[in-house]
């Protein structure tokens, strides 16, 4: 079983190192729209570029753990299969279905980060015996990632949020 474990962890690595590049190439890609005087920051693409090569750059990271020898948690190769196919449904979902569709956005960011992280780590705070302990930081995370996320965008990015 430990073969496949570690198959499974490599397919991780390609997975999000594939997607990242291809984010990356995407925004770098983008019009920049210097003919409407758009300043280089808020220009489109710039960040979807910035998480693409970061998703890369964890990528990497993994593999070099993985390469010394490190494992995360025991699983099954279909786990780290499933828990990447389920960041990728979460954020399909947050960025392609839910962000702009009527709420807020920093209600929505809090509810996208308070479930990604309660998605990944209910399983942990079970074991622990910790969960209204993992809830709440959670929860607190979440409010705080969603208003700083929020004030990046408008003050940085210069993007108008709903």
């Amino acid at each position: 079983m430990e073969g496949k474990a570690r198959h499974g962890e490599w397919l991780a690595v390609a997975f999000w190192a594939a997607l990242g590049t291809a984010i990356a190439v995407a925004a770098w890609r983008m019009d920049r729209l210097d003919h409407l005087g758009i300043a280089p920051w808020s220009a489109p693409g710039v960040l979807p570029g910035f998480v693409g090569v970061l998703m890369v750059m964890l990528a990497v990271a993994l593999a070099l753990r993985l390469r010394s020898g490190a494992r995360a948690q025991p699983q099954p190769a279909a786990g780290h299969l499933r828990a990447s196919a389920l960041a990728a449904v979460l954020c399909f979902a947050f960025a392609g279905l839910a962000l702009g569709r009527g709420w807020p956005f920093q209600l929505e960011a809090a509810v996208f980060v308070f479930v990604f992280t309660a998605a990944f780590g209910a399983a942990t705070w079970r074991a622990q015996g910790r969960v209204a302990r993992g809830v709440a930081t959670a929860l607190a995370v979440a409010v705080v990632a969603a208003f700083g996320i929020g004030a990046l965008f408008e003050q940085v990015f210069l993007v108008r949020l709903p």
